[in-house]
């Protein structure tokens, strides 16, 4: 090789660094794989510079359930299609909440609850289990009963570096609320609800919580929407805000219910689930207002009927008037729900997400199935997310179902 030939070759590398900032930040825009747009602000000082604005999107993932005799758990990440395995010991045997603000929320058998962050593996202390009231039923029960069976949801507000962070739970089998801060482990705050007269002997039990415009709503699984109130204070308390959509069909009442903030709209999902192999049209719900008649799931009962997602009823809240209008198309964006916090994300912004599309897993221990899949809103029908996967039993669990997750390193 001449002398020339090679002073070449040693120019076209070096004018790597002079690649035009925009056209540096398009190839970021295109780059979906986390670990190479980390590795381009590394290059050299002419990358770092142009790109130090340019935030990295973390993909949306499907953390697996847990393998059996391992400390590794398994995550799908939607945007490369590809399952990433993490050495995460401290989470074995751990009943898990997903969020999108990077943590996860865990139950062990210990009956300790923890926020833990997979990244970091940073560890958050929150209050025991035996701090909530309402534990009357399950003083005899077996620690593995009351990880799996006791708490129904755990939700993250928020990233735990806010300090309007809070932690909901929804527990005991009359689905109550309560409230903690992260690093607080003295006790759950019970958050106290007066039913309105007509329901003065009903419990009213909730299915889902979540943070809008800075204020904390909780949904029963009638669809009455509560808002929380004095969540600071030594009693705080839910009152209703809007009542049950007119239109509500009789085969909503006991199907559990979801809220999400739509791209700036508070809406509200009834979760239609069927067993497989049924064929009534009718698909009823199925709830109990008296105590007396409230079935404690525990090991002892579980696996019953394998349940599968047959549609989604989906209403907006107008904030002004508190009515709901019934809404048929997600339009660009995408779902996450079942066993996390619920959101929702432009399809656009997460490379492999389709748009008007509900991602959903299975949040109800009891089915004994895998209720995971892709249902689409304008064709109301479920897409399987592994159509190509033949092992399945990572997409089941008796303690800790697959949950959806994004990763942030803080």
């Amino acid at each position: 090789m001449s002398r020339k030939e090679g002073s070449t070759e040693g120019e076209s590398s070096s004018n790597w660094a002079n690649i035009v900032g925009d056209v540096l930040r398009c190839i970021a825009d295109k780059t979906h794989s986390v670990q190479d747009r980390t590795r381009m602000g590394t290059v050299c000082r002419s990358w770092q510079a142009s790109l130090k604005d340019k935030q990295i999107i973390f993909p949306i993932c499907l953390m697996l359930a847990e393998k059996e005799d391992s400390d590794k758990r398994c995550f799908y990440n939607i945007s490369e299609e590809i399952f990433i395995e993490l050495e995460l010991p401290e989470i074995r045997g751990r009943r898990c909440w997903g969020s999108p603000f990077g943590w996860l929320i865990t139950c062990g058998l210990d009956l300790e609850i923890q926020l833990f962050n997979p990244l970091s593996r940073a560890n958050l202390a929150l209050p025991p289990l035996n701090t909530f009231t309402h534990r009357k039923h399950w003083q005899n029960r077996t620690s593995e009963d009351v990880r799996n069976y006791f708490i129904k949801k755990l939700l993250l507000s928020s990233n735990p570096a806010s300090p309007d962070c809070f932690v909901f739970a929804i527990y005991s089998e009359y689905n109550f609320l309560a409230i903690a801060k992260p690093g607080d482990n003295k006790a759950w705050t019970p958050i106290n609800v007066a039913p309105t007269p007509i329901e003065a002997t009903h419990i009213i039990r909730f299915d889902d919580v979540i943070c809008f415009n800075g204020s904390f709503f909780a949904v029963r699984d009638s669809g009455q929407l509560f808002l929380c109130q004095d969540i600071d204070a030594s009693h705080p308390n839910a009152v209703e805000f809007a009542s049950v959509p007119p239109t509500w069909s009789p085969r909503d009442a006991g199907w559990t219910k979801y809220l999400v903030d739509m791209g700036g709209n508070l809406c509200v999902l009834s979760r239609i689930i069927q067993p497989y192999g049924y064929t009534s049209d009718i698909g009823e719900g199925f709830t109990s207002d008296s105590e007396e008649e409230i079935e404690i799931f525990t090991s002892d009962n579980e696996g019953g009927d394998n349940f599968f997602t047959k549609e989604f009823h989906i209403f907006k809240l107008n904030m002004q008037t508190r009515n709901w209008e019934r809404i048929l198309s997600l339009g660009d964006r995408s779902l996450f729900l079942g066993n996390c916090y619920t959101f929702s994300v432009i399809a656009a912004d997460y490379h492999g997400c389709m748009s008007n599309c509900i991602y959903v897993t299975n949040d109800y221990l009891h089915s004994g199935g895998s209720d995971i899949g892709i249902y689409n809103c304008e064709k109301k029908e479920t897409l399987d997310l592994f159509p190509k996967l033949d092992d399945r039993q990572y997409l089941q669990s008796s303690f800790s179902p697959p949950l959806w997750f994004i990763h942030c390193p803080h």
